[in-house]
């Protein structure tokens, strides 16, 4: 940082008959005649030193006789830093700790003052160390900013600026950034694994959702109502699920993480028989991240059952599930799967809805992780 010059100017007046002429000198050494003008009865010294301090004679003189006067000029280098902080910072995480260096050099006493955003009242968490370094403990969003560092002493100020950015990498989870940014729902980037693993991923983290627990939101392809029909034989149907930046490895870990999964899944059906075993094998099942084939639905942990098959209150009680009853009458069987080391839903399959009189409809949620395991 180049160091702004200094110039200083010492007034000098006199008057009588005839007109006296005004010199200069000094009581110790000599003027910088290089850098140094009398205009006027005024001495200027320009790009001053600290040698130039010292204590200045002005003489006026006429043919009558002469006069002097004396001035001190004491000089102090100038104020400047001689630690600054950085001019940005990205934190790794949310939950670290960053330090902000700024101090100066002065021979008169200074003060060393800190803002945010213009502001002086500073977040929470933050303390001084004796050399005027700030130290931000346990990075959260209300961190993120501009600080400015202010050094003053009894002749001028200078200030350093140092802008925090919210951190790229921000925690394993949701659950875990809630902590960070308070209810700020939107788009967080997380690394369940750990740095070294599997590569950080964006999600959409609901922080009012489950209580405000912080719920990760994973969305993909086959959220929306889709059709099935043309497909008679068991399992003919088949949807592959694609999730939304990320990959079944790194949702694994993100379920592992977890202290809750779950997926909402639903199947309507009109005369479209789905895991009854009073028709032989499932017709209609989901694929685990492991590529399982799972013959339970939403809402039940039994196999060949729906929600309705553990509460004995199916359309036809001798059914597990209320499309089993296949009687063309518009049924459904939802629920969700909390299975987190099954989750999330890697493939539908579907049957018995060969366009004869006979078809369905699927639905399936997005993937939802909450809590800290």
């Amino acid at each position: 940082m180049a160091e702004e010059k200094q110039n200083i100017t010492i007034a000098c007046n006199a008057s009588g008959q005839p007109y006296p002429s005004i010199t200069w000198l000094k009581s110790v050494g000599s003027l910088p005649r290089e850098r140094a003008k009398v205009k006027n009865g005024a001495l200027t010294i320009y790009d001053v030193t600290r040698n130039d301090g010292g204590i200045y004679i002005c003489k006026a003189n006429n043919m009558l006789g002469s006069a002097s006067a004396m001035s001190l000029v004491v000089t102090f280098p100038p104020l400047r830093f001689k630690v600054i902080p950085p001019k940005e910072v990205t934190p790794d995480r949310f939950g670290s700790t960053i330090l902000l260096p700024c101090s100066s050099e002065s021979d008169l006493r200074t003060k060393i003052t800190w803002t945010k955003d213009g502001k002086s009242s500073l977040p929470a968490d933050t303390y001084f160390l004796p050399n005027g370094t700030m130290v931000l403990l346990s990075i959260k969003k209300t961190h993120v900013g501009t600080y400015t560092c202010r050094v003053t002493n009894a002749l001028s100020t200078i200030e350093a600026r140092v802008k925090i950015n919210s951190p790229r990498i921000v925690g394993t989870s949701c659950s875990v950034i809630r902590k960070y940014v308070g209810m700020v729902n939107g788009n967080y980037v997380i690394d369940p694994d750990g740095e070294g693993g599997l590569a950080p991923f964006t999600v959409f983290c609901d922080m009012t959702d489950k209580s405000g627990v912080g719920v990760t939101v994973i969305s993909h392809d086959s959220e929306s109502r889709t059709h099935v029909n043309g497909y008679a034989d068991r399992g003919t149907y088949s949807r592959d699920i694609q999730y939304t930046g990320a990959s079944l490895s790194q949702l694994a870990s993100l379920a592992s993480v977890s202290l809750h999964c779950e997926q909402f899944i639903k199947y309507e059906c009109f005369a479209s028989v789905l895991l009854s075993p009073h028709w032989g094998d499932p017709y209609g099942w989901w694929v685990s991240r492991d590529s399982t084939k799972m013959t339970y639905w939403g809402g039940a942990s039994i196999s060949r059952k729906c929600a309705c098959g553990m509460t004995n209150s199916c359309a036809n009680s001798g059914f597990g599930c209320n499309c089993d009853k296949n009687d063309y009458v518009w049924r459904e069987d939802s629920g969700l799967l909390t299975d987190k080391t099954k989750l999330p839903v890697k493939q539908l399959r579907f049957g018995d809805a060969s366009g004869h009189g006979q078809e369905g409809y699927h639905t399936l949620g997005k993937l939802k992780c909450y809590g800290t395991a």
